[in-house]
């Protein structure tokens, strides 16, 4: 089993779990980032992470720094957050950390669990879009209501951010999920983070936050591909066979 230490639980009436963990993209680890640090939310509780795997060492000395998942809350706002630095690859980790997260909301009497990411945009679409899913009618009502267009046909929401639905569902908690498509997933994708947080700021009724920073860092990704683009066509001229 994983280690669980709590420092502190928060006395909460009924809140919204947010929880995620990074993606394609980034999205879900932008998001999650950005809420914690805008809301000035308070670490209460940690999942120790079989990570990193290895020690490090500087001048001869060896350090060893252990990874953790966070739980933090905000008492203004209601909400608990659940966040990491990285998505588990092996299933049964993946499972274990699922059922870890969605035991502490119901030990907080978590009344719904919000989950955030990214999905993969056809080639040759416009503007991205934003997606919804959740487990019961009346969440999907709450989605309607915002005009968010629903995941329909069939598929499935991979790694955490997926699978935490599905072990909220098992355990009677409704949970929704905000997907924002991205056109790279090697790419730190902030505008998308940016769409899915003001939606879910929405729904949730909460007052809007200024989204400076990642309509900065956004521009920082914008210029760098450009750079990257210019550097690509001069190497492309360069190659061109020369005249005997």
């Amino acid at each position: 089993m994983l280690g669980l230490k709590v420092h502190k639980l928060p006395k909460l009436k009924n809140p919204i779990m947010i929880a995620a963990l990074p993606d394609m993209g980034n999205v879900a680890g932008i998001g999650m980032d950005f809420l914690i640090k805008k809301l000035k939310a308070k670490l209460f509780a940690e999942i120790y992470a079989f990570w990193p795997p290895a020690a490090s060492y500087e001048n001869g000395i060896i350090r060893y720094d252990q990874s953790s998942y966070k739980f933090h809350f905000s008492e203004k706002e209601n909400l608990v957050f659940f966040s990491g630095e990285f998505n588990p690859s092996d299933p049964r980790r993946l499972y274990e950390l699922c059922y870890q997260v969605v035991d502490m909301a119901k030990k907080l009497k978590v009344i719904t669990l919000y989950s955030i990411g990214a999905a993969l945009k056809q080639p040759n679409l416009t503007d991205p879009k934003l997606f919804g899913a959740a487990t019961n009618p009346k969440l999907l009502d709450v989605l309607k209501k915002e005009k968010l267009e629903l995941l329909n046909g069939k598929g499935q929401i991979t790694g955490f951010n997926g699978l935490i639905l599905g072990i909220a569902k098992e355990k009677d908690l409704g949970s929704v999920c905000i997907l924002g498509e991205i056109d790279n997933p090697n790419v730190i994708q902030p505008k998308t983070a940016e769409m899915i947080l003001v939606m879910l700021l929405r729904i949730l009724k909460l007052k809007p936050l200024d989204m400076k920073e990642l309509e900065e860092e956004e521009n920082r990704k914008k210029f760098m591909e450009q750079q990257i683009n210019y550097m690509n066509g001069l190497a492309r001229k360069d190659n061109q066979p020369g005249i005997a």
